[in-house]
């Protein structure tokens, strides 16, 4: 009875810190100021400099070392302590210059905002009369209005008011050429002045711009276009983290910040989804006014990317999953399939669940079977089946999530047998390759793996599935007895140190309850993430050796970066303007790649293996990670099409390492290079608005229409 007192005693305090006294603000925006007001309108004028420059030197100081390093400039904490910050920084729309200091074109891009209550309502714009805040009246408004009347001669029935942020970004974006990257953060994060997702933004759009003004000389478009970053904010931090911080000191603060924060996800998802149609309408809003054509009726060629991370990944997926559905079923064989929202959407480890994805897989599937079954000979499945989706087919939308390890799915005891094989069967070059990528496995398992524990661990966990969580005790208790994690090496094994042992024992203990804990979750759909949730590999075969599996959903395509482990450099925002980076023009690679498969139909596509550059296209080349089709090396045959432009991407290795490592050069600028260069050389249709074909789904009675799957053995491996 005491324990259960003091355990009841305890859960009661931490609700009452986590809902009372640690709670962030419930209906508040922070970046609402009218862009009218002088603060801000002299802002957007000139461009402000004081986030490159505070903080240059230490930024020079030395070369950034490992994914905790924290950018000593472009923080908005370091300067909003002076009034005047403390009031532009409010500003719903922003310009940010960051100079060059070897005489270089400046970069240069416009920020805005557009937060929403937990009911998914936006926010009004608030005017500032000295030192108060007033809500915009009747008589500002019509002063506004009148005053935009006489600077563009219309009448009144041509203006819209402005009255929230979203109408604040529309004026913005209504003229000229814009390269929009519109970003919704996560859980534990909001548009305070200071949060960290807000400065990881500026960071993407300076290098937006970065990537631009390289496009330039050989692009006139590029040289035109303006970037625009909104970030879509919400309450996804309802513990004050920062407050705690602040008070206790970064260590202790930052420990009861971790341990407030991590009991408030399972409220905070469902606020995510809840806000999703509002968010979703909003960006349509802004996608609508970027499809305006010029004054001369030319197109301006105008592009939108849209990013969602953690729960922000959540609320796109919540919010597009329909639209996706209603897309494939629409679409027509052989015809391009057009975005669903934007350019491009790209989800980084978005906190929810696999069916939203899956949904989606399943719905492609019975339009067309997935090749990599049984059944036909592969000429036979293209004749029945038909190209659903044509080799000019740009990705729709791109999920990307830090893998736990390599290989997906983990290995059996027969594989490290196998892999230690010294045989001349064909598969030397693959054994190869298996070990050197095992290698880094074990060298990030000794050295403490980054992986993005809380869409693999913690989601499932608030899922009631605490399987992943076992999983995770047990290789805490291998890592502490310095052996390798159960099916995740082929390093010797080793007995563990008796002290060692008993020491880990509860660890083991907890993690063999948490596996058999009974009543769990048993879908994995339901409680893994869109990202974690891979198809089991099949029965048969070795891991060169890829055999159809019988589920075919889940990740599709693998991310590898090109740089070693640990060697890409860190460049500081304030040095972005001079920073040798590097992301030419890569025209036609996807083309390129799925040709060079085309005896596979495309499947297993690699980035890093293109057909010859084609004449008379300039800015060909590979793209600054590696995408490879399928999860090659895993003993798992690609379960899409090799066309198919649903990408659910596991990142393993310095490419994204962990929930939060998506602020790497390369990384960044691979996405953008899915938008800005034509990869396929295509122009995407625009949204079919026709009526909804009547498809027959094929289900399980169509699998003698399936398409035959990858050779096998040596043939299959030297392609």
């Amino acid at each position: 009875m005491a324990f259960l007192g003091t355990a009841l005693f305890l859960t009661l305090a931490i609700l009452f810190l986590n809902y009372g006294v640690l709670s962030t603000p419930r209906a508040r925006a922070y970046r609402d100021l009218d862009p009218a007001v002088p603060e801000c309108r002299d802002g957007l004028a000139t461009g402000w400099t004081i986030l490159s420059e505070t903080g240059r030197a230490a930024s020079r100081a030395g070369a950034p070392d490992g994914d905790d390093w924290r950018d000593p400039t472009n923080d908005e904490n370091a300067v909003a302590n002076d009034p005047r910050w403390r009031v532009r920084l409010r500003c719903a729309l922003q310009r940010h210059v960051i100079p060059s200091t070897r005489g270089d074109q400046p970069l240069a891009y416009t920020l805005g905002f557009l937060e929403f209550k937990e009911d998914g309502e936006p926010y009004a714009l608030i005017s500032r009369s000295v030192n108060d805040d007033v809500a915009i009246d009747s008589a500002m408004l019509r002063h506004a209005m009148e005053g935009e009347m006489r600077a563009r001669g219309a009448p009144a029935t041509k203006l819209r008011p402005v009255i929230t942020q979203l109408d604040a970004l529309t004026q913005h974006l209504s003229t000229g050429t814009h390269y929009v990257i519109a970003f919704v953060h996560g859980w534990r994060h909001n548009a305070q002045v200071g949060d960290a997702n807000v400065a990881d933004l500026r960071y993407y759009a300076a290098h937006a711009a970065r990537f631009l003004r390289q496009r330039c000389p050989a692009d006139p478009r590029a040289c035109d276009a303006e970037v625009t970053a909104i970030y879509v904010g919400w309450r996804g931090a309802r513990v004050d983290e920062r407050g705690l911080r602040e008070t206790f000191g970064d260590a202790l603060g930052g420990f009861f910040g971790n341990l407030s924060a991590a009991a408030t996800l399972f409220d905070r998802k469902p606020v995510s989804e809840a806000i999703a149609p509002a968010a979703v309408s909003a960006l349509r809003t802004v996608e609508s006014v970027l499809r305006r054509p010029a004054p001369d009726g030319g197109d301006r060629h105008n592009k939108l990317v849209v990013a969602g991370h953690s729960l922000g990944g959540n609320m796109l997926a919540t919010g597009l999953k329909d639209d996706l559905l209603k897309a494939v079923h629409r679409h027509r064989t052989g015809e391009v399939l057009p975005p669903v929202l934007g350019n491009l959407v790209i989800l980084i480890n978005p906190a929810s669940e696999a069916s939203k994805w899956t949904a989606v897989q399943r719905a492609v599937w019975e339009r067309s079977p997935p090749q990599g079954e049984t059944g036909l000979a592969p000429t036979d499945a293209v004749r029945d089946n038909g190209d659903l989706f044509p080799i000019a087919q740009r990705p729709v939308v791109v999920s990307v999530t830090a893998a736990l390890a390599f290989p997906a799915g983990g290995l059996r005891p027969g594989d490290c047998a196998w892999i230690g094989l010294d045989a001349e069967d064909g598969f030397q070059t693959a054994r190869r390759r298996i070990r050197q990528r095992l290698a880094g496995t074990d060298a990030m398992f000794d050295a403490g793996v980054d992986y993005d524990w809380a869409t693999h661990d913690l989601f499932p966990t608030f899922k009631f599935d605490f399987r992943p969580a076992a999983g995770f005790l047990d290789r805490t208790a291998a890592r502490f007895e310095r052996v390798a994690p159960r099916g995740m090496s082929c390093a010797p094994p080793r007995a563990p140190d008796l002290l060692d042992g008993l020491l880990t024992l509860p660890l083991r203990a907890l993690s063999l309850m948490a596996a058999t804990f009974p009543f769990q979750v048993s879908l994995p759909e339901e409680s893994h993430t869109i990202g974690n949730l891979d198809p089991p590999r099949p029965a048969a075969g070795v891991l060169a050796d890829a055999q159809p599996s019988a589920a075919p959903f889940g990740t599709t395509h693998e991310m590898l970066g090109l740089a070693a482990m640990g060697t890409e450099p860190r460049h500081a925002y304030a040095t972005l303007a001079d920073a040798d980076i590097d992301c030419p023009r890569v025209n036609r690679w996807l083309t390129r790649a799925r040709q060079r498969r085309a005896a596979q139909r495309g499947l297993g596509w690699d980035s890093e293996d293109l057909d010859p550059p084609e004449p008379l296209v300039n800015g060909q080349g590979a793209p600054a990670v590696q995408f490879q089709h399928g999860l090659p090396l895993t003993g798992i045959a690609p379960i899409t099409l090799g066309n198919d432009p649903f990408w659910n991407v596991r990142a393993f290795d310095n490419a994204l390492s962990r929930h939060d490592g998506y602020r790497r050069s390369s990384f960044i600028c691979a996405l953008n290079q899915l938008v800005m260069d034509d990869i396929t050389d295509a122009v995407s249709p625009p949204r079919d608005t026709r009526p909804e074909p009547q498809v027959q789904p094929s289900g399980r009675d169509g699998a003698s229409r399936r398409q035959a799957g990858e050779t096998s053995g040596p043939e299959k491996q030297r392609h």
